[in-house]
């Protein structure tokens, strides 16, 4: 059945970790979402995908959150909401600038040629 969510997860799934295809792997968490909106494996799925894919934490976290809304004892979605939590915020972490040097601070000495 073309949309039994259930195949729709596992073949995504199967396209991700196997074929390594994260495009269609994510199309068929849609279908899969599509056809069970409260799906909470495919939810999470389509979460790690996004944020996989296209580094939106955002959009992410929607889906993320639907997903443990829809499965609040479910391990593997709060496990997989745990992780990107995690590399979400290293993610944020690594891209911060860093502090403009301190004003007030002695500047070295600058090395003229000796007259």
């Amino acid at each position: 059945d073309p949309s039994n969510p259930l195949v729709l997860v596992n073949y995504a799934r199967f396209l991700k970790e196997v074929e390594g295809d994260a495009a269609r792997a994510q199309e068929y968490c849609e279908r899969a979402i599509l056809a069970s909106p409260g799906d909470a494996e495919a939810l999470s799925l389509y979460a790690g995908l996004v944020w996989e894919t296209s580094r939106d934490a955002a959009r992410a976290d929607d889906y993320y959150s639907r997903a443990v809304q829809a499965a609040p004892d479910d391990c593997y979605v709060l496990g997989s909401y745990a992780g990107f939590l995690w590399d979400a915020e290293e993610d944020d972490n690594a891209v911060e600038p860093l502090p403009p040097p301190f004003l007030g601070a002695a500047q070295h000495p600058s090395i003229t040629a000796a007259s």
